[in-house]
């Protein structure tokens, strides 16, 4: 069965519904997890029904206090997939718009799961993907949400070498239908002052380039660093990013890709700026604006890019920090501890990528103490995944071992174990990746 057809399944359980009735939606508190369900609540609207939505952490306990609501349908989007026993004894009828690893089975309601239909849900499909086709099945005139199913895959790092599989085609469709177009821009700001698009830069991340060292750089290069990008000549601009590829090369980037294919949607504009502030929204806490934002809300755009500016000072200054320091190593993994949470899974991503003193032939884990619990996120690359890693078995199997639990993909993955038991953890967890 393909997902679409199993998408059609559960359109029909929609569609039996009465008129007006509300429809429960949850969803995770990501970036892909506010695309999927603003997808969802969008498609469910059009079609005449209420929605009751609520963003939620992945946890053991993800159906607490939902025993007693009187639900005919509960959609779950980008989460549940390992909550499926608790899903299944929920009243109503579960449709599990996911691409996280299963485990266990859905044995009452529809699983639109992407791995479930041949498709690889690190790469080729995410939950907004997963609500997209439902949304379709509901009505092809759905096909503009595909600008907020894009933003989801990219959140989720799935642009990753181009996109592919169903979000290939998610793509191609919306262009093809002019919901979204294709430009060619720099990884950083092309419209602002070269100096700040530098210094302020994430992906990439320039090493040397806080205070002043991204105005010295264009010093050298003769460039005035008043200048926007798309303020130079055409030789200025060739200039410019032969130098950054030079720069990103002798610091060791594992990256270093300085012009991009960018969908641009008909409605958000730029479709990775989307996805930088949905991420925003969700890691600061303020889902609510996310959702505000895909949804259309007046006044939900400024206050996202508040979120967003923010968001990005903080990870700017820790991997500032982490610039100047030196991680700590496993056999088979890298470690280091973050003081904010929200900030563990992307500097362990950008920090294997672009820092030199991380050894990108192991995964990177980050951890936080939250107190009473240890949170960790772990990141790993394409090349080492080919090779036998998977974070998602090792997070899942060592937090069992302490007492605590993950789960994730095998790229990336998380956890949250006990206090005090990080290095039980670590060491459990090198121990399991040294025998993948």
């Amino acid at each position: 069965m393909k997902l679409e057809t199993a998408a059609g399944h559960a359109a029909e359980v929609i569609s039996s519904l009465p008129s007006g009735e509300r429809v429960r939606v949850v969803s995770h508190n990501d970036a892909d997890g506010l695309a999927a369900a603003s997808i969802t609540a969008l498609a469910l609207h059009r079609a005449g029904y209420g929605f009751h939505l609520t963003i939620k952490q992945t946890s053991s306990q993800l159906t607490q206090g939902m025993e007693k609501e009187e639900n005919r349908v509960v959609i779950w989007c980008d989460l549940g997939s390992s909550n499926l026993e608790e899903l299944t004894a929920l009243p109503g009828t579960a449709i599990l718009c996911d691409h996280h690893i299963m485990q266990g089975e859905l044995t009452d309601g529809i699983n639109l799961n992407v791995r479930s239909y041949g498709l690889d849900g690190s790469t080729e499909a995410c939950g907004a993907s997963a609500a997209l086709a439902l949304a379709l099945a509901l009505d092809e005139h759905n096909l503009d949400l595909a600008e907020l199913a894009i933003a989801g895959a990219i959140g989720d790092k799935q642009d990753r070498d181009g996109f592919s599989g169903y979000n290939r085609s998610i793509l191609e469709r919306a262009v093809e239908a002019g919901h979204i177009t294709l430009e060619e821009r720099p990884a950083f700001n092309p419209a602002t002052s070269l100096m700040d698009a530098l210094e302020e830069s994430i992906e990439p991340f320039f090493t040397g380039f806080a205070g002043d060292g991204a105005l010295q750089f264009l010093k050298k290069l003769d460039i005035d660093s008043l200048k926007s990008f798309d303020d130079l000549s055409p030789q200025e601009q060739k200039k410019l990013l032969s130098a950054l590829a030079l720069h990103l090369v002798e610091q060791q980037a594992d990256e270093i890709a300085l012009m991009q294919t960018v969908p641009a949607g008909k409605r958000f504009g730029p479709l990775y700026d989307l996805a930088s502030k949905l991420n925003a929204c969700a890691r600061e806490g303020n889902n609510g604006v996310g959702i505000a934002l895909c949804l259309g809300s007046p006044g939900a755009l400024e206050k996202a890019q508040e979120l967003q500016q923010g968001y990005r000072a903080a990870i700017r200054h820790e991997m500032r920090a982490l610039e100047k320091e030196q991680p700590q190593e496993l056999s088979h993994l890298t470690y280091f501890y973050l003081k904010n949470g929200s900030l563990k899974g992307v500097c362990a991503g950008l920090s294997m990528t672009y820092l030199p003193a991380f050894d990108i032939h192991k995964p990177v884990i980050a951890l936080t103490d939250d107190g009473d619990t240890i949170g960790v996120s772990g990141r790993g690359t394409p090349s080492l995944v080919e090779k036998g890693l998977d974070l998602a078995a090792g997070m899942q199997q060592a937090a069992a071992e302490v007492g605590g639990t993950g789960g994730g993909h095998p790229i990336a993955a998380g956890a949250d174990i006990p206090a005090g038991r990080d290095k039980a953890f670590l060491q459990a967890l090198n121990k399991v990746l040294s025998q993948q």
